[in-house]
C-alpha cells in the first residue's frame, strides 16, 4: 500500500554463533535481561572490591555515567518542540508557488469498496500526487528553527473528492489537531504533525474503523513503525497521544485503517506555526516571520523534500519558488 518499504516492529535475531543482534540495524545487542553491566563489567550501580585500582575504576564510572544520565535526561527534555508565543513586531511575509515537471509517477488507484459500501462508496480513488497546469497541491512548507513568534493558526482542512474527512488545527499555544472521519476519509492527503501533543480522533461514520498509525523515520531508508492500532466504533471517539519519545527522527506520522485500504493520510512533523500547504494552484504564504535566517523545507510523501536556507528581514516579502522533477 505503501510506496516505502514497510517494518512495523524491531525484533531482534540470533547469529551462528549465539550472539543476539537488532534485525533493524544489525548491530550485537551485548546487555539482555536484566543484566545492568555496561563496558568492562561495572555498572552505573558500583561493584564490590577494596584494592586501589578497582576504587579508581568506581570513581571513573561514577563520572561516566552521571554524564550519561544528564545527557539522557536532557537529550528526552530536548526531543520535545518547545516553542514561545510572543507578539511579533514587524514580521516578514515568504511566499512562493510549487510547481511539477515530468512524468507523474504515481497514477491514482482504484479501489472496489467491501466494508461499508453505502457509507464508503463502491469504488474509491487515492490520489497521492495532485498536479494541476504543473502546480502541485499539498506540500507541506516549514521554517526550521524559529523557537518564537506568533500563535498556531486555528484552521480546518476538509478531504475532496468523496470523503469530508478533516483536519481541525485548534491553535494558540500548540497545534491541537483534531481528526474527524467522515465518509471514510480522515482529511486531505497530507498535514502537519506535533510531537508531545494529544491528537482526538472523531468517527462520525455508522460504520467502524480501524485506526493504525505509523512514525516514518530515516531519510533514506524511509521505515514505518507501528505506534497504535485501535478500532473506532461507529460515531465514537478516542485520544491518542504521540509523544517527542516515540517519535525521535520521524520525519512524519502517517494514518491509514486496516479496513479500508484507500484510508491513507501523511502528516509532516512541524515544531513551530511556521508552515503552509500549498492549495490547488500551487500558492502558498507563511507570515509574521520573526527577521533571522532558517532552513526552508518543502516536502511531499511522493516527490520528497527540498531543502534551502532563506534570510528573512523587518517587514520584507521574501518570493521563495520550489520545483519538483521526475
Amino acid at each position: 500500500m505503501f510506496s516505502h518499504s514497510l517494518r512495523l516492529r524491531s525484533g531482534q535475531a540470533k547469529e551462528g554463533n549465539g550472539k543476539i543482534k537488532d534485525k533493524d540495524t544489525g548491530f550485537p545487542i551485548k546487555n539482555v535481561g536484566n543484566d545492568k553491566r555496561g563496558v568492562g563489567g561495572m555498572t552505573c550501580f558500583g561493584e564490590k572490591g577494596d584494592n586501589v585500582f578497582l576504587k579508581r575504576r568506581q570513581h571513573m564510572w561514577r563520572r561516566i555515567c552521571t554524564v550519561s544520565w544528564v545527557f539522557v535526561f536532557f537529550g528526552f527534555a530536548g526531543a520535545g518542540s518547545a516553542y514561545d508565543v510572543i507578539d511579533v513586531k514587524n514580521g516578514a511575509t515568504i511566499t512562493g508557488k510549487v510547481a511539477f515537471t515530468g512524468t507523474l509517477p504515481h497514477a491514482p488507484r482504484r479501489f472496489e469498496v467491501r466494508n461499508g459500501p453505502d457509507v464508503c462508496g463502491s469504488e474509491r480513488v487515492l490520489n497521492k500526487l495532485d498536479v494541476r497546469d504543473g502546480m502541485v497541491q499539498g506540500v507541506v512548507i516549514a521554517l526550521e528553527g524559529v523557537e518564537k513568534g506568533k500563535p498556531f493558526p486555528s484552521h480546518r482542512h476538509t478531504a475532496t473528492g468523496q470523503g469530508r474527512g478533516e483536519f481541525q488545527y485548534a491553535g494558540g499555544k500548540s497545534l491541537n489537531l483534531g481528526v474527524q472521519l467522515e465518509k471514510c476519509s480522515f482529511g486531505p492527503f497530507t498535514g502537519v504533525m506535533r510531537a508531545d501533543e494529544s491528537v482526538q480522533f472523531v468517527n462520525h461514520d455508522p460504520i467502524k474503523h480501524t485506526l493504525h498509525t505509523y512514525s516514518l523515520k530515516g531519510r533514506k531508508a524511509k521505515i514505518l513503525r507501528t505506534m497504535h492500532t485501535q478500532s473506532l466504533r461507529a460515531q465514537s471517539q478516542t485520544n491518542k497521544d504521540f509523544p517527542a519519545k516515540k517519535l525521535r527522527r520521524a520525519s512524519a506520522v502517517v494514518l491509514t485503517c486496516d479496513r479500508h485500504d484507500f484510508m491513507e493520510n501523511w502528516l509532516y512533523m512541524v515544531k513551530n506555526p511556521y508552515y503552509a500547504i500549498s492549495d490547488e494552484s500551487g500558492n502558498f504564504e507563511i507570515g509574521h516571520i520573526p527577521p533571522g535566517d532558517y532552513d526552508m523545507v518543502a516536502w511531499h510523501p511522493v516527490l520528497g523534500m527540498q531543502k534551502r536556507r532563506v534570510t528573512v528581514t523587518p517587514g520584507g516579502r521574501l518570493p521563495v519558488d520550489f520545483e519538483f522533477v521526475k
